[in-house]
C-alpha cells in the first residue's frame, strides 16, 4: 500500500471516529447485540425448566458451587444427578453454573441474564465474523444475515433454557475460532492462530458438534480468501491439535463408558427401526424435511419429539423423497458452484455438515431431533437465503463506500430491505410468542404435551411434574387432587403411545400408592414386569412394592433379579439390605448395604443404613464412622 493510500485512510478513520465515535460495523455489532437481549428480555424472570434439574439444581456438583468445579472437570456431563457416568463430556457450561450457583444459589435469574448476555454477544460476534468473512462487500449482506440469524424463532429453546449454555458457548466459542484462523490464513500471525485454536479448544469444552470445525475450517479458508494452499493446509492441520486434544481428555474421562451405551428407543424412535435400511433412512430423511420446515416455518415448535411423535416411514415416503431430492439437489449444486467460490455454496455446504452430526443419516444418534439442534445449522441458512435475496433484487453487495452510514445502507435496495423487516418482525413475534412456554415446567410440559402429542416422554414429563408438585407439598388440598388426575392422566397417554415406557407405569403406581389403591397399583407392576421381564429396572421398583406391601420375600426374590440383571445397581442392594434389616437378619442386611456403598462411594442413604445396621447390633463405634460417611456426602441430613 502506498503512501497516499495510507494516509487517506487513516483520514477517513479519523473522519469516521469523529462523527460518531465508533465505526459503522462496531455500530451495526451493537445494534445486533441490543435486539438480541431484547428478544429475550421476558425470559429473565424465568424459573427452572426441564434439563435445568439434572445440570443444576439436581446436580450435587453444580451446587456445591465453586468447590464442585474440579470435579465437574473430570467428571461427565450427568455424572452430578446420580452418580453415574454418561457418554457426554462438556464441562464449559457445567463450571458456569457451579459459578453461578457458588455467587448466588438457586436463583434462575442469573442463569437467564447471562444467556440472554452471551445471546447478545453471540450477536455482535456474527456481525464482526461476516463483515470479516464478507470484507469489501457492502455491511448490508453481514448486518442483514446477523438480523436473520438472531430474530429466527427456533432459536428459544437455547437461549430460553438455562441448560442449552451449552450451545450458546459452543456457537460463540466456534465464531471466535473461525474469525481467528480467518485472519491468520491471511497474515500467518501466529497469537491470531494461538487464539483460533483456543477458542476451537473451548467451543469443543462446550459441546462435541463443533467437531465440524475441522471441516468447515477449510472450506471457509478456500472460499473467502486468497491463501495459497499450503497456508490453507497449515490452518487446518493446527485447527485439528486442539480437536485431538479434546478427543484425549474425553476419552480419559470417559473410558469406562464410551463403548457400553445402548440408546434408549425414548430417546431415538429409529431405534425400533435398526437394522431395517428403508424405515431407517426413510425416517432419517423425513426428520430432515421437518427440519427445513422448521427452518422456513417454525411452528408448532417442540422440547421434544422422541418416540413416537415422528412415525417410522419408508423411503417411499412422499415426505422422505422430497426431502432426499431436495438434499441431493442443494448438495450437487453446492460442489457444481464450489470452484466459482459461491458463498451460496459455501452456506449450503455448512448447513449440511453441522446438520450432518445429528441428522441420523450416517450412524444413529442419542435423540430423535431436537430444535436445539439447529443453532448452529441455521447460520447456514441464514446466510443463503440474504444472499439468494440480494440476487432475487439483483444487490450488488460488492464494495462498502466510505461514506456509508447507517440510514444510507438501509436506503441501498428499499425492497430487500423491507423484505428483510418484515422476515425479522416475524421471527420478533414468534419468539417473544414461544418464550413465556419455556418459563418453568409446568408451562413447558403442559405447552408442548399439546405441540407433540405423540411423544410418550413429554406426556409422562408433564404428569411426572404435576405428581411431583402434589408429592413435595407444593400444592395441597383440591388442587392437590386436580394435579394428581393431571399425572394419571398424562401417564395414560404415555403408555397408550409406548407400551413398554416403565417410568409412566412407576408414575402411575405412585400416586395409586398414595391413595391406599394397592390393588391397582400392582396391576401396573406386574402388567410392567410381564412386558419386560429382564429389566433391572423394573425389578428393582417391583422389589420395592413388595417391600412396602410386607410381602418380604417376594421383594427378596425380584431385587435379586434385579442384581442379577445389574450387577451394579447399587439402589437393588440398598433395598435388599432394608429388607433383609426389616427380617432381623443383619449380617445379610449388612452385607448388602456394604455391597451398595461399594459400588457408590458417596451413597449417604447406604451409610446410613450401615450405620443403623451397626447400631442394632451395638457396635457403636462402626455405626459412629458409618453416620459421619453418611454426613460426608449430605450434610444437610
Amino acid at each position: 500500500m502506498n503512501k497516499a493510500k495510507v494516509q487517506a485512510k487513516k483520514a477517513g478513520k479519523s473522519k469516521a471516529n469523529s462523527n460518531s465515535g465508533i465505526s459503522l460495523e462496531t455500530g451495526l455489532g451493537l445494534l445486533c447485540a441490543a435486539f438480541a437481549f431484547i428478544l429475550y428480555v421476558n425470559t429473565l424472570n424465568h424459573e427452572f425448566a426441564y434439563d435445568d434439574f439434572p445440570t443444576i439444581y439436581g446436580n450435587q456438583i453444580t451446587m456445591k458451587g465453586f468447590a464442585g468445579i474440579p470435579e465437574l472437570l473430570h467428571t461427565s456431563y450427568w455424572f452430578g444427578l446420580n452418580g453415574e457416568e454418561d457418554w457426554l463430556y462438556r464441562p464449559a457450561s457445567m463450571v458456569m453454573f457451579a459459578a453461578e450457583w457458588g455467587l448466588a444459589p438457586n436463583t434462575p435469574a442469573l442463569g437467564h441474564f447471562m444467556n440472554v448476555l452471551l445471546y447478545a454477544l453471540t450477536g455482535f460476534l456474527l456481525m464482526r465474523f461476516l463483515s470479516h468473512l464478507f470484507k469489501g462487500n457492502n455491511l448490508l449482506l453481514p448486518f442483514a444475515i446477523t438480523m436473520i440469524w438472531i430474530a429466527h424463532p427456533i432459536h428459544t429453546e437455547v437461549v430460553a433454557n438455562i441448560k442449552s449454555r451449552d450451545e450458546i458457548l459452543c456457537v460463540l466459542f466456534s465464531i471466535l475460532a473461525l474469525d481467528n484462523f480467518l485472519t491468520y490464513s491471511k497474515g500467518l500471525q501466529m497469537p491470531k492462530l494461538m487464539k483460533g485454536c483456543a477458542y476451537y479448544f473451548l467451543a469443543l469444552m462446550s459441546k462435541e458438534s463443533a467437531i465440524t470445525l475441522v471441516v468447515i475450517v477449510p472450506l471457509m479458508i478456500y472460499f473467502f480468501t486468497d491463501a495459497a494452499s499450503k497456508n490453507n493446509v497449515r490452518t487446518s492441520l493446527f485447527a485439528i491439535a486442539p480437536f485431538a486434544l479434546y478427543m484425549i481428555i474425553r476419552a480419559m474421562v470417559l473410558s469406562n463408558v464410551l463403548n457400553n451405551q445402548d440408546i434408549p428407543l425414548t430417546d431415538n424412535s429409529l431405534i425400533a427401526a435398526h437394522g431395517n435400511f428403508n424405515l431407517e433412512k426413510g425416517t432419517a430423511f423425513y426428520i430432515l424435511a421437518m427440519y427445513l420446515k422448521l427452518l422456513i416455518f417454525p411452528h408448532p415448535m417442540s422440547s421434544d419429539y422422541s418416540f413416537n411423535e415422528i412415525p417410522l416411514v419408508s423411503l417411499t415416503n412422499p415426505v422422505s423423497i422430497l426431502a432426499l431430492v431436495v438434499y441431493f439437489g442443494i448438495g450437487i449444486y453446492a460442489l457444481i458452484r464450489l470452484p466459482k467460490k459461491d458463498p451460496v455454496s459455501f452456506a449450503i455446504l455448512f448447513f449440511l455438515i453441522t446438520i450432518g452430526i445429528i441428522a441420523n443419516v450416517l450412524f444413529l444418534t442419542r435423540s430423535t431431533m431436537a430444535d436445539r439442534f439447529l443453532y448452529m445449522p441455521s447460520l447456514g441458512f441464514s446466510i443463503a437465503l440474504v444472499v439468494l435475496a440480494g440476487r432475487l433484487f439483483k444487490i450488488d453487495f460488492t464494495g462498502n463506500p466510505a461514506n456509508m452510514t447507517f440510514s444510507r445502507m438501509l436506503q441501498y435496495n428499499k425492497k430487500f430491505t423491507n423484505l428483510l423487516a418484515v422476515l425479522v418482525l416475524l421471527g420478533t413475534i414468534k419468539t417473544i410468542a414461544r418464550n413465556p412456554d419455556w418459563k418453568n415446567d409446568t408451562t413447558i410440559f403442559s405447552a408442548d404435551a399439546l405441540h407433540a402429542p405423540n411423544s410418550a416422554r413429554l406426556h409422562f414429563l408433564y404428569g411426572n411434574h404435576m405428581a411431583q408438585e402434589v408429592k413435595q407439598n407444593k400444592v395441597v388440598g383440591p388442587e392437590a387432587e386436580a394435579y394428581n388426575n393431571i399425572a394419571i392422566d398424562q401417564f395414560k397417554q404415555a403408555i397408550d403411545i409406548h407400551p413398554d415406557h416403565y417410568e409412566s407405569y412407576f408414575g402411575m403406581t405412585d400416586i395409586l400408592m398414595q391413595r391406599n389403591m394397592v390393588d391397582k397399583a400392582a396391576v401396573y407392576y406386574h402388567t410392567i414386569a410381564n412386558r419386560l421381564p429382564n429389566s433391572a429396572i423394573v425389578q428393582y421398583n417391583l422389589g420395592n412394592f413388595y417391600f412396602k406391601t410386607q410381602q418380604n420375600d417376594s421383594a427378596i426374590a425380584a431385587l435379586h433379579k434385579a442384581t442379577t440383571l445389574d450387577p451394579k445397581m447399587s439402589g437393588a442392594y440398598n433395598s435388599l439390605g432394608s429388607v433383609y434389616f426389616s427380617k432381623g437378619d443383619y449380617q445379610n442386611a449388612l452385607a448388602n448395604y456394604q455391597k451398595a456403598a461399594e459400588i457408590q462411594p458417596n451413597f449417604a442413604d447406604a451409610w446410613k443404613n450401615i450405620g443403623s445396621t451397626y447400631g442394632s447390633q451395638k457396635e457403636y463405634d462402626k455405626a459412629i464412622d458409618a453416620f459421619q460417611m453418611a454426613l460426608k456426602f449430605a450434610p444437610n441430613d
